[in-house]
């Protein structure tokens, strides 16, 4: 049976536009036309189904008009799958090849797996590599314990920025400065007097990075749920991670989490330091 969604719920937060790319209207370099086309690519969602061209308008705000000349372009370009019988369309495979490149290429996550793999058999734990996406966290490897049951994480899957374990390792491994862009957005999303509430649990995770190396969360993404995160930091910071280990409350007690399991992940991800460019 699976945990029950906490208040910011992943389906309820991740549903909204995550944009927070910069003002482009004055960008005389930036292709419209080509920024639209990803749009509607990332409007499909894992285990939505298939998406008409009003559906993907609604979800991406584009047009409807351009909507249709774009899906058929990806149509054209083997990205979508027309499926006429519904007049809808999905992804393809060959969308893989792109996701692909990038997981084969990185080599943190290579050297990473098998001390993640590791820790999530011998302690009946999901452990999972993170990279943020927008106001979310992307998830580029995933370790589940056989016997882990309820709410498996796969590679691909979004969750929440600032209410997970592993959202909040970032937030405690970039700068200040960026920190309160984050911030900003985080507010306009949930609205102020909400952000008010879960801002003071955010700050508490990164003090609690700062002073022991790893954040605790239990109870904010999922009911019954309870994970440690530290974050992944290149030397420079140009490049900032996420790594969590979690389980439902009736798997793993809080004392093995903060005792055993998190100066363990945090150890893990000082030791890939120098991975990471």
């Amino acid at each position: 049976m699976k945990t029950s969604p906490g208040p910011l719920a992943e389906e309820a937060y991740l549903e909204k536009d995550d944009e927070i790319s910069p003002d482009s209207s004055t960008d005389r370099k930036f292709i419209t036309a080509l920024a639209r086309g990803f749009e509607i690519l990332r409007a499909f969602k894992p285990g939505n189904g298939a998406l008409g061209n009003q559906e993907l308008s609604r979800v991406t705000g584009i047009p409807k008009a351009t909507v249709s000349r774009l899906t058929h372009t990806l149509s054209e370009l083997g990205y979508l799958r027309h499926l006429k019988a519904e007049g809808k369309y999905e992804p393809t495979e060959s969308i893989l090849a792109l996701g692909y490149a990038v997981l084969s290429n990185m080599l943190v996550r290579q050297i990473a797996h098998d001390p993640m793999q590791e820790m999530a058999l011998q302690h009946k734990v999901s452990v999972g590599l993170a990279s943020r996406d927008r106001l979310s966290m992307i998830f580029v490897d995933v370790c589940n314990s056989r016997s882990l049951g309820t709410l498996r994480l796969e590679i691909g899957s979004r969750v929440p920025l600032p209410n997970t374990a592993v959202g909040r390792a970032f937030l405690a491994g970039i700068e200040e400065q960026e920190r309160q862009f984050f911030y900003e957005h985080f507010a306009q999303r949930l609205g102020a007097a909400e952000w008010a509430v879960l801002k003071e649990r955010v700050e508490e995770a990164i003090a609690q990075v700062e002073d022991r190396g790893f954040c605790y969360v239990e109870d904010e993404w999922h009911h019954g749920m309870r994970a440690v995160g530290t974050p992944l930091t290149s030397m420079g910071r140009q490049t900032v991670m996420g790594m969590m280990c979690g389980a439902p409350a009736f798997v793993v007690d809080r004392e093995k989490l903060e005792g055993e399991l998190g100066p363990r992940l945090a150890h893990l991800c000082r030791s890939l330091t120098p991975m990471l460019r």
